[in-house]
């Protein structure tokens, strides 16, 4: 099965599991999900107060190749807690990342998989100060830990890549 039909099924496959989840369960998954987005907005600000916007401009994405793995059950599950419909990848367009198009990353920060929100290169790094550093360790350990709730009341592995959901 090529990249586009296996992404329609694993889509397709994620949005069942979300609508099917026990009233308890969904109602505490979508206030982890809300916490998410919250903490994906915080880091992107965090990159962007370090000129981040300008530094990927320049450099043209190179942390941005190869992506297709990136966004996982969770970041499908976080489109359908908001009843958007999620980005459609563009799997030609390798090695570039399938949801980017020629002005950058095509999901809004708060839909963004944990990679990319949370990778920044050394030039971004550099750029920051210490409360700065300090502010984007916290975030992330937080939002790594969340995550891993939503994992927990779930039972299922939601941090996992999409489209491998789609291949099994």
């Amino acid at each position: 099965m090529d990249d586009q039909r296996t992404w329609a099924q694993a889509v397709e496959i994620g949005s069942r599991y979300y609508e099917q989840l026990p009233t308890a369960i969904r109602a505490e998954l979508d206030k982890l999900i809300n916490e998410i987005m919250g903490l994906k907005e915080r880091l992107s600000k965090l990159t962007l107060s370090a000129c981040g916007a300008q530094i990927c401009r320049t450099c043209g994405g190179e942390c941005c190749m190869n992506g297709k793995y990136h966004f996982s059950v969770l970041d499908l599950l976080a489109y359908r807690n908001t009843l958007l419909e999620p980005v459609v990848p563009t799997f030609s367009a390798q090695p570039n990342c399938p949801y980017s198009g020629e002005l950058g990353c095509l999901m809004p920060p708060r839909f963004r998989p944990m990679t990319c929100i949370v990778f920044n290169c050394e030039l971004i790094e550099n750029r920051m100060n210490p409360d700065q550093h300090k502010a984007l360790y916290e975030n992330e350990n937080q939002l790594r830990e969340t995550i891993r709730q939503a994992c927990r009341i779930t039972g299922r592995r939601l941090d996992r890549a999409l489209l491998l959901s789609g291949e099994s």
